[in-house]
């Protein structure tokens, strides 16, 4: 809703300029000032809002995404992708992750080094509750699609 002030001003009649002004009558001879307000519907907004001025820190905004390396920062554009298995029906990660080429050679030597050693494993032999096991650590990599 917007209000617009409309002020007029009327020349003084010939009745007010032949008068002697009074102390009762302190504007005669003056110009009779009028001001009438209106207030019309308008549903447009004032202010339009404004669009975020930060940058996509997430891929960039070119589609590419940045190392995930957990140890240190790393800005490097991923060249490279690790992908592992979710037991939990009601996640919604996408349980991806993007390396550049040093962090993603670090980080399948970390997931082989750990596979030697890890508990969960239950049977020395292959099999297929080994397998579960494994696809949860890391079920896919190799180099992102560009």
């Amino acid at each position: 809703m917007t209000t617009q002030t409309m002020i007029t001003q009327e020349a003084p009649t010939m009745l007010e300029t032949q008068n002697t002004p009074t102390a009762h009558d302190a504007h005669a001879g003056q110009a009779a000032t009028h001001v009438a307000v209106a207030q019309e519907d308008d549903d447009t907004p004032s202010l339009q809002p404004a669009g975020p001025d930060f940058p996509d820190f997430g891929d960039g905004g070119g589609g590419h995404h940045t190392c995930d390396w957990e140890e240190s920062m790393c800005d490097d554009t991923a060249t490279h992708y690790t992908h592992c298995l979710c037991g939990d029906p009601e996640c919604e990660s996408d349980h991806i992750q993007y390396y550049c080429d040093r962090h993603y050679a670090l980080k399948l030597a970390l997931k082989l080094q750990h596979l030697r050693e890890c508990e969960a494993y239950e049977h020395d032999e292959p099999c297929e509750a080994n397998r579960v096991v494994t696809l949860a650590h890391i079920d896919a990599f190799g180099p992102v699609a560009i």
